[in-house]
């Protein structure tokens, strides 16, 4: 399923990033985005539309589908490989990082849009499971599914900040059969501020044993910029 010829680079600030283009075999990707799931299908979720009684202003825009009786075949297969100990295994080959456990749970996984005009903004992901099973999110796995991508006219890169959220380090784009795999830690800030187009993507973590700081959900951090309303929405999202 993956593909012998795919091309690697490596990012090591902020927090380690390994971009992966080319990665599964060309007729899988053609094959999945020809069975994507349509919109108007009724079988998406959405995300959080409010944060303590309030519109929620952090994230806005974003479908999941995460159950593999609803998924097309093909693409569950894609997804169940993923969660799979031959593939977390590879994975642990590529990023040199050991003692990887697939997510059994899926908590995080599935297939993922943004729509025309979303966002979310920056943060950084939970960081233990919340079944309190001991397990910490090590990996966010992010592949991507938008075939003729146009950085200018459809934005929705994927963005990396520093520690102190003072800069904007990388901005990634999601180009088709493109793989992202990043490093967890209670800094490990990203986002996606804006959408100009249906965004699609794959998404999934890997976990470890490792301690952690037992935060379950993610954190949001303002920007220099944001309102003071973003800041008081993101304490509030934690509780939520």
């Amino acid at each position: 399923m993956i593909n012998k010829s795919y091309r690697i680079k490596t990012i090591n600030k902020p927090y380690k990033i390994w971009l992966i283009d080319d990665f599964l075999e060309k007729n899988i990707v053609d094959d999945i985005n020809l069975n994507w799931t349509p919109q108007d299908s009724g079988l998406w979720g959405f995300g959080y539309n409010e944060v303590g009684g309030k519109k929620n202003i952090l994230e806005h825009g974003m479908r999941w589908l995460n159950d593999y009786t609803l998924m097309p075949k093909l693409i569950s297969t894609v997804i169940k490989y993923f969660h799979s100990e031959e593939f977390t295994k590879e994975i642990s080959k590529i990023t040199n990082v050991d003692n990887l456990i697939a997510d059994e749970s899926r908590n995080w996984s599935g297939m993922r849009v943004m729509l025309l005009d979303s966002y979310q903004l920056i943060h950084s992901d939970a960081r233990s499971h919340p079944d309190k099973n001991g397990l910490r999110k090590e990996l966010t796995c992010l592949f991507y599914l938008n075939e003729f991508y146009n950085r200018e006219r459809d934005e929705g890169c994927l963005e990396i900040w520093n520690d102190d959220m003072t800069e904007r380090i990388h901005e990634i784009e999601p180009i088709n059969n493109r793989f992202i795999v990043f490093q967890n830690s209670d800094t490990s800030y990203h986002g996606v501020p804006s959408v100009k187009f249906e965004r699609k993507s794959i998404t999934f973590s890997i976990l470890s044993k490792d301690n952690t700081s037992g935060r379950t959900k993610a954190l949001f951090v303002p920007r220099d910029g944001d309102s003071e309303e973003v800041r008081e929405m993101a304490k509030k999202r934690l509780e939520v």
